[in-house]
């Protein structure tokens, strides 16, 4: 028996009637449509990791041995392969609830989605807004550039696979999207700030110091931002609070950028 039979993942491959549309949020809560039908439920674990995987590598395809060494790396090739299989067919029994036209296929020793199904895929959307407003930035468009870190923003509704914390393959990329999506709140927050926004920068800067506290030119741009809007006793905390997070996860102590802002700001003169 074939690898197509073992996995039950195919059987007759038949033309769809039309192309669909299948898209997937695998950012925060893990979601799956086609065609605006939600797939499911999942009930998060390899099942749902697994499609995951497959649609964030699809340059190339990833090969059945390429999976049974990411997922079962400790196991056997028999024993792997036999799990392989399992989990595949729990993608398909899935992804029966809203079609019966298979979506993932096997070609040539790997898998994929099928190329006559079109992807929407939240990470690949965040990232083409991201970029777009990097360009847009830099050619100094600033508002259609707000617009486009206010998508990519939008788009990250939680950590990359926020439903399975424990498996191993998303951990670097979790973790760089992560990182990217501060990025957008950072520029967010300079844009807004050179535009007037005060209030909205400062909102934007909280959140990126929730992420990465030891952003100390966002710390100073939030005392900016409080002196602005008319409260300096917060822009003082705040130098406060930047001088904590730097001394405790870095050892060291605030720049003279920052100490001469918070000696302007304690003397009330205009920042």
């Amino acid at each position: 028996m074939d690898d197509r039979s073992r996995s039950g993942l195919l059987t007759e491959e038949k033309p769809w009637p039309a192309p669909p549309l299948l898209a997937v949020h695998v950012l925060g809560p893990f979601v799956a449509a086609l065609d605006g039908v939600s797939a499911g439920p999942w009930h998060g674990g390899r099942n749902e990791s697994l499609f995951a995987y497959l649609l964030t590598h699809r340059h190339p395809w990833p090969s059945r041995e390429k999976l049974m060494h990411v997922f079962w790396p400790g196991s056997t090739q028999e024993a792997a392969r036999n799990s392989l299989n399992v989990a595949l067919h729990g993608v398909r029994r899935v992804l029966r609830t809203v079609t019966g036209h298979p979506i993932v296929v096997f070609r040539a020793n790997r898998y994929g989605l099928d190329p006559a199904v079109q992807l929407w895929l939240d990470v690949d959307e965040f990232d083409r807004h991201r970029q777009l407003a990097r360009r847009l930035h830099q050619a100094g468009q600033c508002e259609s550039a707000i617009r486009e870190y206010e998508m990519a923003d939008g788009l990250y509704r939680g950590e990359l696979l926020a439903d399975n914390p424990y498996e191993d393959w998303p951990v670097l990329d979790r973790e760089q999207l992560r990182l990217e999506h501060v990025d957008v709140l950072d520029h967010l927050s300079g844009l807004s700030f050179d535009t007037g926004r005060y209030a909205a920068a400062a909102s934007l800067c909280a959140r990126v110091l929730a992420g990465d506290a030891c952003r100390e030119a966002t710390h100073r741009r939030l005392m900016f931002c409080h002196s602005r809007l008319g409260q300096p006793h917060l822009a003082l905390l705040q130098h406060r609070v930047c001088a904590t997070a730097l001394w405790r996860d870095l050892g060291v102590l605030p720049s003279p950028d920052t100490q001469d802002l918070y000696e302007r700001i304690r003397r009330h003169e205009p920042v």
